[in-house]
C-alpha cells in the first residue's frame, strides 16, 4: 500500500454514547460507552479511527482515558513527526508502545481509512484477500450481558431472535451458568446458534462444572479460563481435553503468534478475532488468512463500538475465513444516539459498507453534540 502524504493534525475526541441499557459481563458493566475518535488530517489526507478500549480497565489494562492520554502525548506526536507513511508501518512506528494495543490499532485503523477513501475502495476489500471477494453481507449476532434472573436472560435472548439475528452470546460467570443456558436454550430453540462468554470467570478446577455446558449443544465457550497467567495457554489446552464444547479463546490471543501457537497446542478450536486486541486491523485479517488456510473457525469479535468501529468490524467480517456468526449487530441494539447513521438489520443479515473512506458517514452535528472532550495536536 502506497503511503498517504504526511499527517499534519490529528484530532481526538472523547464521545459519550448512553447505553440503552447497562451491558454487564463477569469484568464489570458499562452504562455509558465513552470512546476516543482519531481523525487524521493532512494535505488531500482525511481518516477516522476509534480506539476500542472500554471506560474502565476491566477488558484489558487499556482503558478510555488512558489511551486518550497516550494518543495525545506519544502515539499523535510521533506520527506526526514521521511524515508520509502506510498503515503497514504503524505497528513498527509504535513498537516501543506495545503496551498500548487498542490505541495503536486506532491510528492504524484512521490511517487505513484515509487510503481507502484516496485509492476509491472499500476497507472490505483491503483486509481481504486479491485473490477472494469481500461478503456483502453479513450475518448478524449478538451479546447478551449478565442479567438479574435466568427468565430475564432468556426472554432476552428469545426477543433478539425474534428481531432476526442468527446467533446469540450470552455472558456467563460462577453461579449464573447452567441454569441460565438451560432456560436460554429451551428459549430460542435448537436451531439457533447459541454460544457463551466466560471473560476468564473460572478456574482450571472448574472443569467437571463446565463439562455441564456440553449438554446445549453449543457452538462454543469463549474465555472459560483468565488470561492473566503466564501458562493460560496451555491451561486451555489441559480443558480442552475434559470438555466437548469448543474452546474459543479471545483475551489470550494478543498477536498474530500467539494465536498459532495457541492453535498449534490445542488451546483453542475456535478464534475470536479483533483488529482492537491484536493492536492492527491488518493483523487480524492475517489471523483470518490462516484460519482459512488451516480450516479453523474464526470470528469477529466486537466491543460496544460507535458507528466507526462498527463499521470496521463488519469490514473485516466480510472476509472468507470469518467463518462463524460474530459480533456483528445494529446500532439499535445498543444506542439510540451515534455519531454515524444507524447500521440496521434486515432478515437476519447486515450489509457490508462499500464506501471508499468514512468522512461521508460522520454525522457531524451527532459527534459535536456527543463530544464531551477535545483536542488537535498539530505539527
Amino acid at each position: 500500500m502506497q503511503p498517504i502524504p504526511p499527517i499534519t493534525a490529528v484530532e481526538l475526541r472523547i464521545v459519550a454514547l448512553p447505553l440503552i441499557t447497562p451491558f454487564v459481563a463477569s469484568h464489570g458493566s458499562v452504562h455509558t460507552r465513552t470512546a476516543v475518535i482519531v481523525h487524521v488530517m493532512g494535505d488531500g489526507v482525511d481518516g477516522w479511527g476509534e480506539c476500542a478500549a472500554l471506560p474502565e480497565p476491566t477488558y484489558t489494562a487499556e482503558y478510555v482515558d488512558g489511551a486518550h492520554a497516550m494518543l495525545r502525548d506519544a502515539l499523535a506526536p510521533e506520527l506526526l513527526e514521521a511524515g508520509p507513511m502506510g498503515a503497514e508501518e504503524v505497528r513498527s512506528l509504535f513498537a516501543s508502545h506495545g503496551e498500548h494495543p487498542m490505541a495503536v490499532a486506532a491510528v492504524e485503523l484512521a490511517l487505513l481509512d484515509a487510503r481507502c477513501a484516496a485509492d476509491g475502495r472499500s476497507l472490505a476489500r483491503r483486509l481481504t484477500p486479491a485473490a477472494a471477494e469481500p461478503a456483502t453481507r453479513v450475518p448478524a449476532g449478538v451479546a447478551i450481558g449478565l442479567m438479574d434472573s435466568p427468565a430475564a436472560t432468556a426472554a432476552t435472548a428469545a426477543a433478539r431472535v425474534a428481531e432476526g439475528y442468527r446467533r446469540i452470546k450470552m455472558k456467563i460467570e460462577p453461579g449464573r451458568d447452567i441454569g441460565v443456558v438451560r432456560e436460554v436454550r429451551a428459549a430460542i430453540g435448537s436451531d439457533i446458534e447459541l454460544m457463551v462468554d466466560a471473560n476468564g470467570a473460572y478456574s482450571a478446577d472448574d472443569h467437571a462444572l463446565l463439562a455441564q455446558l456440553d449438554e446445549f449443544d453449543l457452538s462454543c465457550i469463549e474465555q472459560p479460563l483468565s488470561a492473566d497467567t503466564p501458562d493460560d495457554l496451555e491451561r486451555h489446552a489441559a480443558l480442552a481435553g475434559r470438555i466437548a464444547t469448543p474452546i474459543c479463546l479471545d483475551e489470550s490471543l494478543t498477536s498474530v503468534e500467539r494465536t498459532e501457537r495457541a492453535l498449534e497446542i490445542g488451546a483453542c478450536s475456535v478464534v475470536c478475532v479483533k483488529g482492537p486486541r491484536y493492536g492492527s486491523w491488518l493483523d487480524a485479517a492475517r489471523v483470518l488468512d490462516r484460519c482459512l488456510t488451516l480450516g479453523i473457525d474464526a470470528w469477529v469479535g466486537g466491543m460496544l463500538d460507535t458507528g466507526i468501529g462498527r463499521r470496521a468490524n463488519i469490514a473485516l467480517a466480510a472476509h472468507p475465513g470469518a467463518t462463524r456468526i460474530g459480533d456483528i449487530s445494529a446500532t439499535a441494539r445498543f444506542f439510540t444516539d451515534d455519531i454515524c447513521p444507524p447500521i440496521t438489520l434486515h432478515d437476519g443479515m447486515i450489509d457490508v459498507p462499500t464506501g471508499a473512506g468514512w468522512a461521508s458517514e460522520i454525522d457531524r452535528a451527532a459527534l459535536d453534540r456527543l463530544t464531551v472532550g477535545a483536542t488537535t495536536i498539530t505539527r
